[in-house]
């Protein structure tokens, strides 16, 4: 199959989204809907239960027209999480579940839990303890046993066998009451149901595989959302961001997929649920208070635990059957910057009778270009670039229309990790919160992107960086800017591991180096000019003397070597700091802790030795930064970093000046700078003209769209829709079906009439097709022949109008810009990023045995045929 012809398939499979919403289900008793997406549920006290959650309210921030996202878990009024000993005490526990949990039969919801996502083994925080006392055994797990005295062999209210290990987990293809199912229900770990038999992955030795091990098949540390360990703050609030998933993500659990309900009426999207199990302070069966001694015991699964969980409906825009599968599918391709925006629109475009079908496939902008103007039947007739689209004389005329404003951003998930010492109250309240502040300056992004901190290079750079910081964290310009980290953990792994970037060429990645050499201290820096004791990578020098990078080089290859009985293992720079698959992945991977990155501890115990995977960083001690852009962030929750300019005091401190955050205002007063491109009435934002305006946000992008003029007529009039469209509802900001998603700023009116224009452009007759170049002996164009001149560049039709045409601040000259090529002549990009609604699952690619296996089935899943089609 070839390359566009894949690129087809992929848009056929990208975007999940919505049919009208399925009526609510029934709320839990406890829940109070406000009116809006958000729920608020609080927690209570049960008969005979020792614990008291009266004071706990938590809020969800959304629980409609789902997809896979991250919603923001809030709660306040709970007990704080104690730092000084081993986590054992006062967290939340959450995870997604999709069966019944008010069914009459069920009062206890013993069977509900056995459709929930949890169990996968992830690891528990570790703290800096001082007091002697247990951590809570097992809350991890979905396990039965209890590691302490004073429980039961079991509970009288548990349902399950007597010598029951732990709760099984029920796939969704395998309901209550089925005879046979091709994924069955997990066993118990009882006689009746043993575990099965094992070969051991690091001994290769027979034994009885363990309960994370039985449910690898369905999901793993890989894949799962489930969230263990919620850490409650000193002022007894929390935040998390829960990443939910659909049946693309989680097949077990089918949410959003067409289901039958009780009374036998076909639905499109089956409703799931978000759990959350607080857990207390008080021994389950005496009263005891364990908060400085011990630890209440057991899986939120077990009958004591689960007795208190919180119940809050989900319900997910529909999988499938939003679009007729009769209708052409149009294709369009190009910057992940529209992904968020493409697929919030199409299922609106096509839930009408006559609407069409319009897929997304993310590219690069200049291979966007090239496919766009190339002459194959499978190439998309309008794609979605930050690039004008040069035409020559021998390429199709084409059409530009503004689509999309964001910002690439840098998002965070750092949690408050302060020394444990006495602090001044105002410094002390935000131990344990998450870090919503964070500033950055052009030098210190420089310094991330080129591996210069000792901690991003493996053995640590040698003596090129041997008097370079070992992380951020002790960088004086960061201090400075950010004193809270003044205070914070000293130790060596409380810290950034890399800032996380895409790979493949973007004119997003362009802006940024735009920006960070439009400040004289950042180019200077880069140059070689040492700042105090830290230098510049010098793997990097040379990529920033002639011209802008459009993409984020891994240039130093430096690896780290161990030896074991005379063979050498390695562990090299693109491992210890890898890529991200595009922005929603970074943004994804940022929620869930998760760098991709292996550690350089070799593993001498498994056969070969092998540097093992880091794990997900662990809740309250997470540090994690992306490259990405505003709507990837958005939808993952993540915080983003505000980019300022330093002043330096005469004692080499450093203060913040000048900050500016990826805001409506910012990004709107960025746009504002728009200047004139190559192409003729079709305007770019300046990273450098940007930071020069007053309140502007330096890497704001304005997105096009452009179309080929020649397509056939039905062709054109369904891109004139699509375009009409997104002049009009797609520019209404919301999280609704055909809305603009949250981190893109609408257009201003003057571009969205350009975008009218355009589609009426569009559908007007076709202009004369090029001429075919006159093919000179040895089948070679003339133009293409050694000494030959280039092709014209002819303006391109129907483009937006300069936008603020005046020259910025200061006379700053804006940034270099690269010359208005041809897309025959342009440099392909590779793919940037991954399709919308999978954006997460890869993670575990490449690992084997148990965690492979739920992984290359959920990919399966998602690359089955959808609504019948073959």
């Amino acid at each position: 199959m070839s390359p566009r012809r894949w690129l087809a398939v992929a848009g056929l499979l990208l975007v999940v989204a919505a049919l009208a919403p399925v009526p609510p289900a029934a709320m839990p008793a406890r829940a109070e809907d406000n009116g809006s997406s958000a729920v608020t549920v609080r927690g209570g006290k049960v008969d005979g239960g020792y614990e008291d959650f009266t004071g706990l309210s938590v809020t969800v921030s959304q629980t409609r027209d789902l997809v896979n996202q991250a919603v923001v878990v809030s709660w306040t009024g709970g007990t704080p999480t104690p730092r000084n000993r081993p986590l054992g005490v006062d967290f939340l526990q959450v995870m997604q579940c999709y069966g019944d949990p008010d069914a009459a039969d069920d009062p206890d919801g013993l069977r509900f839990r056995e459709t929930c996502q949890f169990g996968a083994k992830l690891d528990t925080p570790v703290m800096p303890f001082e007091v002697n006392a247990a951590a809570a055994a097992n809350a991890n797990s979905r396990e039965l046993r209890f590691d302490s005295t004073g429980y039961p062999a079991k509970d009288p209210r548990e349902t399950l066998p007597e010598d029951a290990r732990m709760v099984p987990f029920r796939p969704v293809s395998c309901p209550v009451g089925a005879t046979s199912c091709e994924r069955p229900r997990t066993p118990d770990g009882s006689a009746a149901q043993p575990f099965p038999v094992i070969a051991d992955p690091q001994t290769g030795a027979q034994r009885e595989a363990y309960p994370d091990e039985v449910l690898s098949g369905y999901f793993n540390k890989s894949v799962t959302n489930e969230y263990p360990y919620a850490l409650t703050a000193a002022d007894g609030t929390g935040r998390i961001s829960f990443e939910v998933q659909n049946s693309a993500l989680a097949p077990d659990l089918g949410c959003g997929d067409p289901y039958t309900d009780a009374q036998g009426a076909a639905r499109p999207s089956r409703p799931c649920w978000l759990v959350i199990v607080p857990r207390g302070h008080h021994h389950p069966y005496t009263g005891a208070d364990l908060s400085s001694t011990d630890s209440p015991q057991g899986s939120p699964m077990t009958v004591p635990n689960w007795q208190y969980r919180m119940v809050v409906p989900l319900e997910f825009e529909p999988v499938t059957g939003y679009c007729a599968t009769d209708r052409a599918e149009r294709l369009t391709a190009g910057t992940e910057l529209a992904a968020e925006a493409a697929g919030a629109w199409r299922p609106a475009l096509c839930a009408g009778t006559n609407g069409p079908s319009i897929s997304y496939s993310p590219v690069g902008d200049a291979e966007a270009a090239r496919q766009l103007l190339s002459n194959s039947p499978n190439a998309p007739g309008l794609i979605y670039s930050s690039d004008p689209v040069a035409t020559t004389a021998t390429d199709p005329p084409v059409v530009h229309a503004p689509v999309t404003l964001s910002g690439l951003v840098i998002a965070l998930n750092i949690d408050v990790n302060l020394d444990d010492k006495p602090l001044p109250p105002e410094v002390a309240r935000l131990r344990g919160t998450a870090l919503r502040d964070l500033k950055l300056t052009p030098r210190l992004v420089a310094k991330l992107l080129t591996q210069s901190y000792r901690r991003d290079v493996p053995g640590g750079g040698g003596t090129a960086l041997a008097k370079n910081y070992d992380s951020i964290k002790q960088d004086p310009e960061f201090l400075g800017l950010n004193p809270l980290f003044r205070d914070w953990d000293r130790r060596a792994s409380v810290t950034l591991n890399g800032l996380m970037a895409p790979n493949g060429s973007s004119v997003a990645a362009r802006a940024l180096w735009q920006w960070v050499l439009a400040d004289r201290a950042a180019k200077d820096w880069l140059s070689g000019t040492p700042d105090g004791q830290m230098v510049v990578n010098p793997a990097f020098t040379p990529l920033f003397t002639d011209e802008v990078p459009d993409y984020f080089p891994k240039a130093d290859r430096s690896c780290y070597e161990e030896k074991v009985n005379g063979e050498t293992y390695q562990l090299c720079s693109q491992e210890l700091r890898p890529y991200t698959g595009g922005f929603g992945r970074g943004a994804a991977q940022t929620l869930r802790g998760d760098t991709g990155a292996f550690g350089q501890a070799l593993n001498i115990n498994v056969t070969p030795p092998r540097f093992e995977k880091l794990p997900r960083e662990q809740p309250g001690f997470r540090f994690t930064m992306a490259v990405t852009d505003s709507a990837s962030a958005a939808r993952y929750g993540l915080f983003t970093a505000a980019l300022c300019k330093a002043t330096p005091g005469p004692d080499g401190s450093w203060t913040a000046d000048d900050c500016r955050g990826a805001t409506t205002e910012a990004i709107s007063a960025a746009a504002a700078t728009a200047q004139p491109s190559q192409v003729a009435g079709v305007s770019v934002i300046d990273p450098a003209r940007a930071w020069s305006a007053a309140g502007a946000y330096p890497l704001s992008l304005l997105t096009y769209a452009v179309a080929d003029r020649t397509d056939p007529a039905d062709a054109r009039r369904d891109y004139a829709t699509l375009l009409r469209y997104v002049a009009d509802e797609g520019q209404r900001p919301g999280v609704g079906r055909g809305m603009l998603p949250d981190g893109y700023v609408p257009l201003p009116a003057a571009l969205r009439e350009r975008t009218e224009a355009a589609a009426t452009l569009l559908e007007k007759d076709v202009p004369s097709p090029p001429a075919a170049p006159p093919v000179a002996a040895g089948g070679v164009p003339p133009a293409a022949a050694p000494g030959a001149p280039a092709a014209p560049v002819v303006p391109a039709t129907g483009a937006a109008p300069s936008v603020g045409a005046t020259p910025s601040p200061g006379g700053t000259a804006p940034s270099p810009q690269p010359s208005a090529l041809p897309a025959a002549s342009a440099t392909p990009g590779n793919p940037v990023g991954a399709l919308r609604y999978v954006l997460v699952f890869i993670f575990a690619a490449g690992l084997v045995g148990g965690v492979i296996g739920p992984v290359l089935r959920r990919w399966g899943h998602r690359n089955a045929p959808a609504d019948g089609a073959e």
